[in-house]
């Protein structure tokens, strides 16, 4: 995802997942970065990982010197106001400012900590670039005064687009409110900053014995072994916690594990995400909004907490009759090894599950696991986009910030079209989950994307919701690579409402299930392609779990709306959560869990985590077209790339939405597939 410059509000929500562009060549003197920033040549290339704290912040300093210094002149201009003389000079500063847009990137996967201090710094000050631009009179009086009658349809859009959300981020207001509106976005970037930090540096373990790792698989063990006194240390990073929760056949060692992997970030979170909640409150009230779940939706596809309330409440209802089904099967299963359960707790479900999955359909995940190392996946992927969208991606030899990160480019009939990283692998003081950074966005005959992938996988096995995962992100990958012939950053990229942009990640899922792209890289160690029946299997299985998976995610959906649309002196946030958690979750809260604290997308998508489940029926939506018309068909992928990711910005979501599919969305699908789990 990226933060689009000419968005007021997109500022308003900053976060470690929400940046875009890149660097170039670099060196250490403010004369040279500038002379850099001055050269104007298509930009193909990608980051300098050479750089050293102080290299970093004489960038950005010099950077952001020139940024504000031609945005003044800007403002200042007394030449009648146009296309070209007003957006066309601010696109030229986007341009420009590519090269240190990498920092939210940079600091969660820098190994080197003054580096990742340098990337937070510049990326504040970014930030506090960026809130100028959002709340500057002069430059909007200069947009408002553009003849719009010789603009084409896309650019009447973005023009009147960009005029709304200067109007809703409090261009009417006085310089003083102005001013204390940028001293509030500047607090909140910082805090959120914080919060993530807190978040990614607190890793926690807990010690076994290899007794106590009966049921994980052997190359687990293997990855894992006891120290002299016979102690295994198990860190509540993903690769080592997935395996535990689903394989373990130790109930304390899963509980322990649970309960420290939902303590990170805590206690210090607990001041951090109140102030964080509160000032953006405040904020939300300087601009005339009732709280800031309101303000943070003015914009999306959504429109308003009401709105987001009422569909999360039409899922929740799809599940009641579900979730109850799944709940009594896992307790009935409980009861054969507790007899005296009376409720399934969240430790169990995974390894209750995995069990049921094995018993009732024969479907055993390490029998799974088998069949996806990494490096076959990973080929997989790439093999999967190419057949569907004509595409060659291969190796792009260029220098990376640690021997894990691995570099590809995207060519079609011969042309580059995007190059990409992955850093796919866990380290220490690295980002704990997954996410896409969109690190330069494309620019018709102007530049190619760049993006960047930070994940947790082993180098080894993966499990299938792993693989799922990996898809997932490369998906927002893809996105970002197939929207770059739009010609302005304002309509670029992924520029459209946020609560669109996940949808196509999730539609792409759905092929991690289907057999023939399965069979192509799904090879174990004999190299034996995986069996249809086992996938066949795989896909009897699938629905199991997944109403209360779904009502997990409705959970944390409600947690993030509700902490963000009302006044945060009302509430406390541990209190709220175990309302919230007893009312949607389907599991019971675990004593001693904090899971407020590390819940990174408080921060990221504050009011509006609804987005994964508003954008799954979108999903639901798309694919029923490669449903229909085969999953393989090049006529339906290349209409859906043009008509869909080519879009990027430059109409609303709603309508190439509506154009691909040949009639409007409607959620409808997607609530009665929850029905009839």
């Amino acid at each position: 995802m990226k933060l689009r410059l000419l968005t007021p509000v997109a500022a308003l929500v900053l976060s470690a997942c929400q940046t875009t562009t890149t660097i170039s060549d670099t060196n250490t003197t403010s004369a040279s970065a500038t002379a850099m920033v001055q050269n104007d040549q298509r930009l193909t290339d990608g980051i300098d990982p050479s750089l050293s704290a102080q290299q970093l912040t004489t960038l950005c300093d010099a950077v952001l010197a020139k940024a504000n210094d031609d945005f003044s002149a800007i403002e200042s201009a007394t030449t009648p106001a146009s296309w070209d003389s007003v957006i066309g000079a601010y696109e030229q500063i986007n341009f420009d400012l590519q090269q240190i847009q990498h920092s939210w990137y940079i600091k969660a996967v820098h190994p080197d900590a003054d580096v990742r201090d340098a990337a937070t710094q510049c990326g504040q000050q970014y930030s506090d670039y960026a809130a100028r631009v959002n709340l500057s009179k002069p430059y909007y009086e200069r947009l408002a005064a553009i003849d719009t009658a010789p603009l084409s349809e896309v650019q009447r859009h973005m023009l009147k687009q960009t005029l709304e959300n200067y109007e809703r981020a409090g261009m009417d207001k006085d310089q003083q409110t102005r001013d204390k509106i940028r001293a509030l976005l500047k607090d909140i970037t910082e805090i959120g900053n914080v919060f993530n930090q807190n978040i990614r540096e607190d890793v926690r373990h807990i010690t076994v014995t290899a007794e106590q790792l009966a049921g994980l698989p052997q190359d687990y063990l293997d990855d894992h072994p006891a120290d002299a006194d016979g102690n295994i240390t198990i860190s509540t990073d993903y690769p080592d916690l997935y395996p535990v929760m689903t394989y373990a056949e130790n109930d304390d060692v899963r509980k322990e594990l649970r309960i420290a992997a939902r303590s990170r970030g805590y206690p210090q979170n607990a001041d951090v995400l109140k102030s964080l909640i509160e000032k953006r409150h405040e904020l939300a009230n300087l601009l005339g909004f009732e709280n800031f779940a309101a303000l943070s939706m003015a914009d999306k596809m959504i429109g308003n907490p009401d709105n987001a309330q009422a569909f999360l409440a039409k899922v929740g209802e799809a599940l009641d009759e579900p979730v109850k089904r799944e709940l009594a099967i896992l307790l009935e299963r409980l009861k054969a090894i507790e007899p005296t359960a009376e409720q399934v707790q969240v430790w169990q479900a995974g390894y209750l599950m995995n069990l049921l999955r094995q018993e009732q359909y024969a479907l055993d995940s390490k029998e799974v696991r088998q069949y996806f190392s990494y490096d076959k996946v990973r080929k997989g992927i790439f093999q999967l986009t190419e057949d569907l969208f004509g595409v060659e991606i291969r190796p792009w030899e260029t220098e990376t910030w640690h021997e894990d990160v691995e570099t590809f480019e995207i060519l079609e009939d011969g042309q580059l079209l995007g190059r990409f990283y992955m850093d796919n692998h866990p380290r220490p003081n690295k980002y704990k989950h997954a996410a896409h950074w969109t690190l330069r966005t494309g620019l018709k005959d102007r530049q190619i994307p760049l993006s960047g992938l930070a994940q947790n996988f082993p180098k080894g096995l993966m499990e299938h919701g792993q693989v799922e995962t990996f898809l997932h992100e490369f998906g927002h990958l893809l996105h970002n690579m197939f929207s770059g012939n739009q010609q302005w950053f304002g309509v670029a990229g992924m520029s459209m409402e946020r609560d669109f942009v996940e949808a196509p990640s999730q539609m792409l899922e759905e092929w991690i299930w289907d057999y023939d792209t399965l069979k192509g890289f799904a090879t174990n160690a004999a190299g034996e392609p995986i069996p249809k029946a086992l996938v066949d299997k795989m896909n009897k299985a699938r629905d199991f779990g997944k109403a209360t998976g779904t009502a997990t995610q409705i959970f944390y959906a409600n947690l993030s709306l509700n902490y963000y649309n009302r006044d945060p002196s009302t509430f406390e946030l541990e209190p709220l959560m175990l309302a919230l958690q007893e009312t949607y979750a389907p599991y019971p809260y675990v004593e001693g869990t904090h899971f407020y604290a590390n819940f990174g997308h408080l921060n990221g998508y504050s009011s509006n985590y609804y987005t994964y489940q508003w954008s799954l029926a979108i999903a639901t939506d798309l694919f029923s077209v490669f449903e229909q018309q085969g999953m393989r068909n090049q006529d339906v992928a290349t209409a859906y790339r043009e008509k869909v990711l080519g879009a990027a910005g430059s109409k609303p979501a709603r309508e190439f939405v509506a154009e691909f599919l040949g009639r409007p969305f409607s959620p409808d699908a997607y609530i009665e597939s929850l029905k009839a789990l």
